[in-house]
């Protein structure tokens, strides 16, 4: 986990619903990306590392999204093209 791209804060990672988790999104990422692209857009995203809970800063959020466009308009342009 790269430190720089999350901030640390005080709140407990049980009380983070399961949708803004990071493992939740990035399953999304792998099965349905719309519901990434929505999750990124609507709120933040958090993870957990050593007991400390961390919450994605915007240009991770940012670049999250710009990965998951690329990759439903690889996959758009890819089925079209059958």
């Amino acid at each position: 986990m790269d430190i720089n791209r999350f901030e640390k804060i005080r709140i407990l990672y049980e009380k983070v619903p399961v949708y803004r988790k990071r493992w939740f999104v990035l399953l999304t990422l792998l099965i349905f990306l719309p519901a990434t692209i929505l999750i990124a857009l609507t709120g933040d995203i958090y993870a957990k590392k050593g007991g400390s809970v961390y919450k994605f800063k915007n240009n991770a959020i940012n670049q999250l999204l710009i990965m998951a466009a690329t990759f439903m308009a690889a996959g758009l342009f890819l089925a079209a093209n059958r």
